[in-house]
């Protein structure tokens, strides 16, 4: 009898085959549920991503396989005796199927002096939450491509302390905030960044959640938004106008790290009687994204005219796979992570690799 399981993910094409049946896991009967869509047919949450990741934080997994930030698992690995009092009770598998490089969207305000991201230095910037992922690998870029340490700037963490990533995972306590000399400073539900960054307040944000319009001043919003004009703006601009394409290819070619974002965690509860999961639902993620690439290319001259010069520039950077998973591949953007956050005051300790991901996928 096939294990009933469910399973929540953000929008992405990459999981759709598992979604319509065309790729289904041995012995694992999936209900797939949606923080974002809406998509025919399957239950969806009115919550963005970031409601799923701080109720994994703020309670536990609500389902039993869930995507997760990877950078606020790290910090769950550290902190899950102290500050999760183990609530996290769950283990990551290596699955990465999105990317953090919606930093390259990045706002400014022209009077901030900012013309590009070496500009960056001394700042004032707002990003969602400091321990994300995209915040994560957005300063590594920095680092790694222009030599700016996270210490060199202010962060603003556009979500409040009660209702953030970063709240949860004890940021807010002293004895827990982020280190390394990093300033860190927290908006309250009266503040929006769209709003300080119009005022000159802020000098760079990520870009805001406007789907809902104007939330500035309600608590029970996680990502906040002022009601300022993005485009037609003198005051606010963007900072790439090719979304980051010549900096992730420089970054890519200099570190061989990608920016995995997101990975997938399983309740141990469920590992312990069913260790079998972990490599099958590797293999159904894996099998749906071959799927997804196999649909894309039959395809693309759907609306390209020249469908093959697109895929041969970025295959001659990323490879035929640009999302691959398991160890193998993804060892050194692991790594590369894991230093990342100590560096930025986020992770005391260093964590290996092996300690993270479920014993059975080790050899992936």
């Amino acid at each position: 009898m096939a294990l009933k399981l469910t399973l929540a993910f953000m929008e992405n094409p990459r999981i759709y085959p598992l979604l319509d049946g065309t790729v289904k896991p041995d012995n694992i009967d999936l209900e797939v549920i949606f923080y974002s869509g809406p998509h025919p047919g399957l239950k969806t949450f009115k919550g963005t991503g970031g409601m799923l990741f701080y109720n994994n934080l703020a309670k536990g997994l609500e389902c039993d396989i869930s995507e997760m930030s990877l950078s606020e698992s790290l910090l769950t690995k550290e902190r899950n005796a102290t500050i999760g009092k183990g609530k996290w009770d769950w283990t990551p598998i290596p699955v990465f199927l999105s990317r953090g490089q919606f930093w390259a969207n990045m706002l400014v305000n022209p009077s901030s002096g900012i013309r590009g991201l070496a500009d960056i230095r001394g700042k004032r910037i707002g990003v969602p939450d400091y321990c994300m992922t995209a915040s994560l690998w957005f300063r590594i870029t920095l680092k790694d491509l222009y030599g700016i340490e996270a210490w060199e700037n202010t962060w603003y963490n556009c979500r409040s302390k009660d209702l953030s990533h970063g709240g949860q995972l004890g940021l807010a306590m002293k004895e827990y905030a982020v280190g390394k000399g990093v300033r860190h400073r927290w908006l309250t539900p009266d503040q929006a960044p769209d709003v300080m960054l119009d005022r000159g307040e802020l000098d760079a944000i990520f870009p805001p959640h406007t789907t809902k319009g104007k939330t500035v001043g309600d608590p029970t919003v996680i990502d906040r938004y002022g009601g300022i004009p993005l485009t037609g703006n003198p005051r606010i601009g963007r900072i790439l106008d090719d979304q980051g394409e010549a900096a992730i290819t420089e970054f890519f070619l200099k570190t061989g790290a990608y920016h995995a974002n997101h990975h997938v965690v399983i309740k141990n509860s469920l590992l312990r009687e069913h260790p079998w999961v972990a490599m099958e639902m590797f293999r159904a993620f894996q099998r749906s994204k071959e799927v997804t690439y196999e649909r894309a290319s039959k395809t693309q001259n759907a609306y390209l005219y020249f469908e093959q010069n697109a895929w041969k520039k970025q295959s001659a950077v990323f490879g035929e796979d640009p999302y691959p998973l398991g160890l193998r591949a993804m060892r050194e953007t692991l790594e590369r992570a894991i230093k990342g956050s100590q560096e930025q005051g986020l992770i005391r300790k260093r964590i290996n690799v092996e300690d993270l991901y479920f014993p059975s996928t080790l050899e992936t």
